[in-house]
This record gives structure tokens, sequence and C-alpha cells, in this order.
């Protein structure tokens, strides 16, 4: 297995980002941006829910890995 700590970081950001779209809060909550939230919302739930399910892994499996629950470094593996 190969380190895939910056992979799961980096994909932290849009995950964060895609939530941060969907509620409508910190730069999409603005009223200038506002319009990216509104139009966002009229995409078919089905996609906005499975978009959903995929931040909410991403970003819990990120914060499992940042809190030292899980390690992915391939240093961690040994082999006898």
């Amino acid at each position: 297995m190969e380190d895939l700590t910056g992979l799961i970081l980096l994909a932290m950001l849009p995950a964060m980002a895609l939530t941060m779209l969907h509620l409508g809060i910190g730069p999409f909550g603005h009223p200038r941006f506002l319009r990216h939230h509104i139009n966002y919302r009229q995409r078919p739930k089905a996609l906005r829910y499975s978009v959903q399910i995929v931040c909410a892994l991403i970003l819990a499996f990120g914060a499992v890995q940042l809190l030292g629950l899980a390690d992915l470094t391939a240093s961690s593996t040994t082999y006898n």
C-alpha cells in the first residue's frame, strides 16, 4: 500500500468546499456567491445526496487519519 495521506488530505479540500456549497455557508452564504448555492440546489436530489455521501466519507476518513486512528503510510506496514 502506498502512502495515501497526501491524497486524502488533498481530497478533503474539495469535499469541504462542496459541503459548504450544499449548506450555503462560508463564502457561499455571501449574497454575491449565493447564486452558486442556488444553482447547486437545482441539481437532481439523487446527485446532490450521492455527492454529499462521498464528501462525508472523505472528510470522515481524513479526520480519522489526522487524529492518528489509522495510519496509511507505507512505513506502517512491516514485512517479515
